[in-house]
């Protein structure tokens, strides 16, 4: 089983109603819980960890767990409130979020909430901004320590400037996560927001250096490029008309995983002995799950069904 840890919240999307009002689209969200239910509308299992509030919208939250065949028997209720990302476009579609999450249910997770596996996870996934905030990034923290040797172990930073806008903080906390990982998944806007005076190149081959066996690096509408040992993959990004880029870079993370563990991948040594070919059609998956996902508002995940033709060329 996949096993997703971090954040889940609503989304409220904001739109002008006149000068002096604004009209609010609340959606379910949080990047780790996107990524879990990427996965399981990709027909993989996928269970997720993380704390979720009593409140209305934590309610709301867990049937939607529910609907999606999340399995919640990691999750931790509390009375904390839900976290609130208010979240407007700019002219291009992009999201631009406003956090309102202070000792909210997702971030007060600690390491006595911590989970017993009777099978070890195929694959532990963490990232966002509950990899940074405490003190559940502790937390997270002592929980890949404790599986690292027994799962693939993925992690996408996700920066949040809203949440934490320290940029030293979060380059520091990335670091230190990065030896702890097997996958790691990146967009060059993160890149260029913690490492700006460090080029992509150097910055994935000095991480690959640490230990992890696959870094990717998304593009947006450019594509991605994927670093494996001395290799480095580029693919061209899929034409669709943007509605908004909200839960794209989830929606890849999901397929790459997935995509992965159809390949056979279970540990580092796998990712080694990737060919280019395979890691190719890896990332193209990836890329075409994504680009589902811009093409409808908010993060409405692609299904299996239309990823049919590429899920089936994974071999």
């Amino acid at each position: 089983m996949f096993v997703i840890c971090g954040e889940a919240l609503f989304d409220l999307f904001g739109e002008p109603s006149s000068p002096e009002s604004i009209s609010f689209d609340g959606r379910i969200g949080g990047s780790p819980l996107n990524v879990a239910m990427g996965l399981t509308r990709l027909g993989q299992e996928a269970g997720f960890f993380g704390g979720i509030s009593r409140d209305a919208f934590g309610e709301m939250l867990m049937q939607k767990l529910h609907r999606e065949g999340i399995s919640q028997d990691l999750i931790v209720r509390s009375d904390h409130l839900t976290t609130l990302s208010v979240v407007q476009k700019d002219d291009h579609g992009h999201p631009a979020y406003t956090f309102y999450g202070a000792n909210a249910a997702d971030r007060m997770i600690t390491p006595d909430d911590l989970p017993e596996f009777s099978e070890a996870p195929t694959v532990l996934h963490v990232g966002s901004y509950t990899a940074l905030v405490e003190p559940v990034a502790g937390a997270l923290k002592a929980l890949i320590e404790r599986e690292q040797n027994d799962t693939l172990v993925s992690f996408d930073p996700n920066i949040r400037p809203t949440v934490v806008p320290d940029m030293e903080l979060w380059r520091e906390n990335t670091e230190a996560l990065v030896p702890l990982t097997d996958v790691i998944k990146v967009s060059d806007e993160d890149l260029g927001l913690i490492l700006p005076d460090k080029s992509i190149d150097d910055i994935a081959q000095g991480w690959l250096g640490k230990g992890p066996g696959l870094i990717v690096v998304t593009r947006g509408a450019d594509g991605a490029n994927a670093y494996c040992g001395n290799r480095k993959i580029n693919c061209h990004g899929v034409k669709v008309k943007v509605e908004d880029t909200v839960g794209a870079g989830d929606t890849f993370q999901a397929a790459l995983l997935a995509g992965l563990v159809k390949l056979g991948v279970r540990n580092r040594t796998h990712l080694a002995e990737l060919d280019d070919d395979r890691l190719i059609r890896l990332v193209e998956f990836a890329i075409k799950a994504a680009a589902i996902t811009c093409s409808r508002r908010g993060a409405d995940l692609p299904r299996l069904p239309e990823l049919e033709k590429e899920w089936k060329a994974l071999k």
